[in-house]
């Protein structure tokens, strides 16, 4: 079976943890699971031509992810306040007017697009106009058959009623926690339980699948196939959240793409998600995830 291509698109930085920094960013998180779990997976963002952005790039290659689609600019590298709750939740401090902000549709990003199998973005990379627009224009190369992932990620006040449509017309697949179904649910008058809401998005915005992460609850996937599948979360050591629910995504879309079952694949997030809450940050080592996925 030919590998598939998967793209994540948005911020990439430096999760400054009460231990320490350490590189996310939901693109880089997102890919790094795919590439994982035998996906060819390529990030798209930006960082600065500052000392962070050489550090954050090295770091970046080393978990052996390509960085051609990594753009350079004279806007500072992006790093981010982590804070945890007494559960580990994180909590974020985004800062302003940083690379990811001005994120370029290059040709050869454009060309990568529309070779791809999925792609995966979400709103708070588009809060400057410039990535807006500049994700947007990616997420339209793609092929129409592929898996286009809006994986919401409202973070802060960096979203908007408007940025959210734009980027659900153009999904054919919707992901979202816990509070952001809060969210949604009063922006667009949504009701009944969480499987009610995600049938609701679905035949609103013409979605083939709707996920709802709801941390400890679980999560439950419908389909427009009436396929509902709902699990309990089986994490029992938390250490932190921080991307966890970019491998869940990822895991997701990289067994449907493999011709898992949607509650096969379901199932498959789950686990991963899991793992990663039982580790500090957002990526787990080679080695580690590796061995992990052997048993997957």
């Amino acid at each position: 079976m030919q590998k598939p291509t998967i793209i994540g698109v948005g911020e990439l930085l430096w999760d400054n943890l009460p231990t320490g920094k350490k590189l996310g960013g939901a693109p880089v998180n997102f890919t790094y699971y795919a590439c994982a779990l035998g996906a060819n997976g390529y990030a798209v963002s930006a960082i600065g031509k500052d000392k962070s952005g050489e550090e954050l790039l090295q770091n970046f290659e080393a978990l052996g992810l390509t960085s051609t689609y990594i753009q350079r600019n004279d806007l500072p590298t992006s790093e981010v306040g982590v804070s945890l709750d007494s559960n580990g939740v994180a909590q974020y401090e985004i800062y302003q007017n940083v690379a990811w902000d001005n994120i370029i549709a290059t040709s050869e990003v454009c060309s990568l697009a529309k070779s791809t199998s999925a792609i995966c973005w979400g709103s708070l990379a588009q809060r400057s106009v410039a990535s807006e627009n500049a994700i947007l224009q990616i997420v339209d190369c793609v092929p129409k058959n592929a898996l286009k992932v809006f994986d919401i990620n409202l973070r802060q006040n960096f979203y908007s009623k408007k940025v959210i449509e734009n980027s659900l017309s153009r999904a054919n697949v919707l992901k979202l926690n816990e509070d952001e179904i809060v969210i949604l649910s009063n922006m667009f008058e949504l009701t009944g339980s969480e499987i009610d809401k995600a049938k609701q998005l679905i035949e609103k915005f013409n979605l083939q699948i709707a996920i709802i992460t709801m941390g400890g609850d679980g999560s439950v996937i419908v389909s427009d196939k009436s396929e509902v599948s709902k699990l309990k979360a089986s994490v029992s050591n938390v250490v932190d959240t921080v991307g966890a629910g970019d491998s869940f995504t990822s895991t997701f879309v990289t067994s449907i793409l493999n011709g898992y079952s949607l509650t096969d694949s379901h199932n498959r997030a789950n686990l991963m998600a899991s793992f990663v809450c039982s580790h500090e940050g957002a990526i787990v080592p080679h080695a580690e995830i590796e061995k992990f996925i052997e048993n997957l």
